[in-house]
């Protein structure tokens, strides 16, 4: 099972065009099926209506079923909205075939994956920027990884590094991963970031959220849900498949996030 979330973004930066600006934002599939080639996912999507589509990582594991089931997935949504892709940690470990395969067939689909690349989204003669950062394994600091460093940190500079300048000018929204690093994102310029990557902490406690995240920290500050900081938005999604252990008190979740340039939130 899997609960259909709804966020909305208040900002007066938000363009009056894109008030009502609709997200389906998927997370952390995992290969997953929600009814027979994922229907029950699709029709949900399809209840939320939204202007774009984005997969914000670790969609797919690195097996050809969980690769064709997420590409298959794909191929529908496609035809009905512009989808937009980056890679998670799962994407980034597949085998080098594996993931070129995945890549070659999201773009033969009209998906676009943003590799620490930006487009430009119109609506009614306004502009958006929409980026996707794609960071390295150790920043993923899992400890039981070859590639774990200890103490590793990505800065707003990393992220300039990654993605150039943010646009000061528009509404900027980064898609990424791994949400630990929001205030790196925030003080370069994101208004706001989707992310996924901590499955909601796996075991909720109520009262004190999220027990522990995919890096093994306990009580993880960005678990899930809409965060605000100096009136920059982040939103993890809390995922619609697993990979560790079993979720207590913490259901798969489809994102739906609405902006809203009028600063009234409905």
């Amino acid at each position: 099972m899997f609960r259909t979330v709804r966020y909305n973004i208040v900002s007066p930066r938000v363009p009056a065009e894109f008030d009502g600006f609709t997200i389906a934002h998927l997370s952390d599939l995992h290969g997953e099926e929600y009814g027979k080639k994922n229907r029950r996912l699709e029709e949900k999507i399809h209840e939320i209506n939204p202007d774009m589509v984005v997969m914000t990582g670790d969609m797919a594991e690195g097996e050809d079923g969980s690769i064709f089931r997420v590409v298959n997935l794909c191929s529908r949504l496609s035809k009905r909205y512009p989808v937009y892709y980056i890679l998670g940690n799962h994407e980034q470990a597949m085998r080098p075939a594996e993931r070129v395969w995945l890549l070659e067939n999201l773009k033969f689909l009209g998906v676009v994956a943003l590799d620490n690349q930006w487009q430009t989204i119109s609506r009614k003669g306004s502009f958006v920027k929409l980026y996707g950062l794609v960071m390295a394994m150790p920043y993923y600091k899992d400890p039981m990884r070859d590639d774990y460093v200890k103490g590793i940190h990505f800065s707003p500079e990393d992220v300039r590094q990654a993605l150039g300048e943010a646009d000061e000018e528009v509404f900027n929204i980064l898609l990424c991963h791994n949400p630990l690093y929001f205030p790196s994102y925030r003080d370069w310029g994101a208004d706001l970031t989707l992310a996924g990557h901590i499955h909601g902490g796996i075991i909720r406690i109520p009262g004190l959220g999220g027990l522990l995240s995919p890096d093994l920290t306990l009580f993880p500050k960005y678990d899930g849900g809409h965060f605000e900081e100096k009136g920059r938005h982040l939103v993890v999604s809390r995922g619609l498949g697993n990979h560790f252990l079993v979720r207590v008190l913490n259901p798969a979740e489809l994102a739906a996030v609405t902006l809203r340039a009028d600063g009234e939130k409905r």
